[in-house]
């Protein structure tokens, strides 16, 4: 038995004749080796059993480190993983594959039905049982003589030697189009019952006969124990050779011509994921990056797909519809990135997403979650917090998201005593957008702090040109925007949420230190409109720290996520493709998630399919198919992500500059719970909120002019 080194192969799925005629020809470069000057064996083994195929490659050591790089140049999909102790049962009993002419060529028209063939026999296989093809390559043929078979008379030389045929010089010339090679072909059969070894072997054996032509038949011999025998163990010391076959007929008889036949085993819709992301072990959580899910290519069957924080960096697209497995591996991710120490937030527009990953939890010091419209303290933000110096922009950015929401319902005039009554709110040192309306339509508030926010170019004379209209001037004005205000104060979940002044939590703590902040905006509860109004207003808060993160020396820029579920509904004022390059810069990679691409405006559609570097497909609604087809890039179809099943998505990523083919990953199910999320909430509610009966009063307090009952609103007063 010589030695081998082994190698399981996964040939591609739409692997055609002319591909595999390609790739064998790379064996008549073989070297020389020895006194013998022999070319090394190559062995081609397919391995049918009842529920899958398994393509094996072996050679001689001499070709280990060279064969398997020029196979895969050749046939740039094909997938060979070393495997140092291949699953090769003995077989009971096999077939010795013949040819009866070494002149005449095969019918290699009829490579897929051959293959077709092939699989057709693994119907009939039960539990246990096997029938594997062999083929051994020995030398490559140089001599262009046609091989004529001499009688007995012309070896004793008693007669002259005949000379071929037109016929015959014809089929060898032909024969010859391809690079020639000795080979030796097997059929063995592996069944606990001898008696139907036969019956097991007799399908393979005629579809390989369908190569068959008028001068060139294949043939078996009749079985037996030894020819199992010499299969099992590939050559003995003696090499000899059943026939003389071209690359082309070769490549015919191996059953690698697939043509897009979808066999059990076989190498599916996607290539492999890359060798560099898989995982046999749980990675160090801090150097673990987002788990994927599990490869079901049959090349790393069951092994673990991880995503190194290099290949995120560029940010993340995820797409798919409910109930597909996008806000499983959204908790998987959120999930890995709390493990690891760094930041993350959270943005959903319903509640399930942040419920799963706060009941999956480990111990953690800062979790933050903002639910508006639960009871209890109330957590808040102030988008018009900040310096003085800094006031025109904060209120001008929220100017802008309002008139993108609310479009033409705020008309010039009326935007313009919007943007004088946000520059007011934002220049008080205890502001909020609940201040905007009350300073529109409150005389008493707007004397009250006109000393305090007014200035002689701006705000004064504005002040002044205001107070010298009618009322009802004033209402014609105002009007347009107050229904729009009125939901900030008139609505207690909304109230609490943007009256704080200084809530105890700030955005900034996500930058500097390790926090996890689930924001639940649920549109059930708060409605559509609000909903979007809200997100939008934190998500450009978040971005003005993370322009802020670019400040700091890239060494101190702590790693953050930001995940956002149906992160449409929350770009409004935002440039969103600018947010991403703003973000890369700053080191905060960003998941933006959705359902399909008709949620998209063909300006958010562009900023994600040309920023986003990693994207995760779940299978899409069929309009999306074949766009992301597309984006993912070849050979993946239109069919092929219609045909993904639950949890099964596709995803495309680039590692170490390099751009991927689109590989297969399943996602699996998410961990058993650690905790009550409900009692996370508490906690968060107790560290982070502020009383709403507080809130509320030193609201009125401000309005009518007096002092907060107990200093700014969100913060304890501590006892000395």
């Amino acid at each position: 038995m010589i030695e081998l080194t082994w190698l399981e192969a996964v040939p591609p799925r739409d692997a055609a004749f002319d591909d595999l005629t390609q790739m064998v020809r790379v064996l008549a470069a073989r070297p020389h080796h020895g006194l013998r000057r022999l070319q090394p064996l190559v062995v081609f083994e397919l391995w049918l059993s009842a529920d899958r195929a398994r393509w094996l490659v072996g050679m001689e050591p001499q070709l280990a480190h060279t064969l398997p790089g020029e196979l895969t140049a050749q046939l740039p999909q094909l997938t060979l993983t070393e495997s140092r102790q291949p699953v090769r049962p003995a077989p009971v009993t096999a077939r010795e594959l013949r040819l009866t002419s070494l002149i005449y060529p095969l019918r290699v028209t009829t490579a897929r039905a051959v293959t077709a063939g092939l699989f057709q026999a693994q119907r009939q296989l039960g539990s246990g049982e096997a029938v594997v093809l062999q083929w051994v390559v020995g030398p490559s043929q140089t001599s262009t003589r046609v091989p004529v078979a001499d009688g007995p008379l012309e070896l004793l030389g008693f007669a002259t030697r005949r000379e071929p045929s037109g016929d015959e010089q014809r089929a060898w010339k032909q024969k010859l189009a391809e690079p020639l090679f000795g080979v030796r072909g097997r059929v063995g059969a592996v069944t606990k019952d001898p008696r139907r070894a036969a019956e097991l072997l007799r399908p393979a054996v005629s579809a390989l006969s369908l190569v068959s032509g008028s001068h060139s038949r294949l043939y078996a011999s009749p079985q037996s124990s030894k020819t199992a025998t010499q299969l099992h163990q590939v050559m003995g010391r003696m090499r000899s050779w059943s026939g003389i076959a071209n690359a082309a007929e070769l490549a015919v008889m191996m059953g690698w011509c697939l043509g897009g036949l979808e066999v059990p085993g076989g190498a599916g819709r996607f290539a492999p994921a890359p060798p560099s992301l898989l995982r046999t072990t749980p990675p160090r959580p801090a150097t673990a990056g987002r788990p994927l899910g599990v490869s079901p290519h049959p090349a790393s069957r069951g092994q673990s797909v991880w995503l190194p924080p290099a290949s995120y960096a560029t940010g993340s697209h995820v797409i798919g519809p409910t109930g597909r497995g996008k806000s499983t591996l959204l908790t998987h991710w959120a999930l890995a990135e709390a493990r690891a120490g760094g930041s993350v937030v959270v943005l959903e527009p319903k509640s399930d997403l942040v419920t799963d990953i706060a009941a999956r939890l480990g111990e953690h010091g800062n979790v933050v979650i903002l639910e508006p419209g639960t009871n209890g303290p109330a957590i808040g933000f102030n988008p018009l917090s900040g310096p003085r110096a800094d006031a025109e922009r904060r209120a001008d950015a929220v100017l802008g998201l309002l008139r993108e929401v609310f479009g033409s319902a705020i008309g010039p005039r009326s935007a313009d005593a919007l943007l004088h009554g946000l520059i007011m709110a934002a220049r008080l040192p205890d502001g909020t957008l609940c201040d905007v309306g009350p300073i529109l339509s409150n005389p008493r508030f707007r004397r009250t702090i006109a000393p305090q926010v007014g200035d002689p170019l701006t705000i004064s004379p504005w002040l002044a040109w205001y107070d010298n209209l009618s009322e009802e001037q004033r209402t014609q004005v105002v009007m347009p925007v107050r229904n729009k205000l009125s939901a900030w104060t008139a609505r207690p979940a909304i109230r609490h949420l943007l009256g704080q002044s200084a809530p105890k939590f700030d955005l900034a703590q996500v930058f500097d230190r390790p926090t996890i902040l689930l924001v639940s905006l649920n549109a059930g509860v708060l409605g559509p409109e609000t909903t979007r109004l809200l997100g939008s207003l934190l998500l450009q808060q978040l971005w003005h720290h993370v322009q802020r993160q670019t400040t700091r020396p890239a060494a101190y820029r702590r790693p953050v996520t930001v995940m956002i579920d149906e992160f449409q509904t929350f770009t409004a004022g935002l440039d969103f493709a600018d947010a991403l390059a703003r973000a890369r810069g700053a080191g905060v990679n960003i998941v933006a998630a959705h359902q399909h691409l008709g949620q998209l405006t063909p300006e958010l559609r562009s900023a994600a399919l040309a920023n986003l570097g990693t994207r995760v497909v779940f299978r899409p609604a069929e309009e999306d198919a074949r766009p992301l087809s597309r984006v993912l890039g070849e050979p993946v179809t239109p069919e092929d992500l219609t045909s993904l099943g639950a949890h099964h998505a596709a995803v495309k990523t680039t590692v170490a500059g390099t751009t991927l083919p689109a590989f297969e990953v399943v996602t699996p199910p998410l961990p058993d719970a650690l905790r009550d999320p409900v009692e996370l909430r508490r906690l968060s509610a107790e560290r982070y909120g502020a009383d709403p009966v507080a809130i509320d009063a030193g609201l009125l307090a401000r309005w009518a002019g007096q002092a907060p009952p107990d200093g700014p609103v969100g913060v304890r007063r501590t006892s000395r």
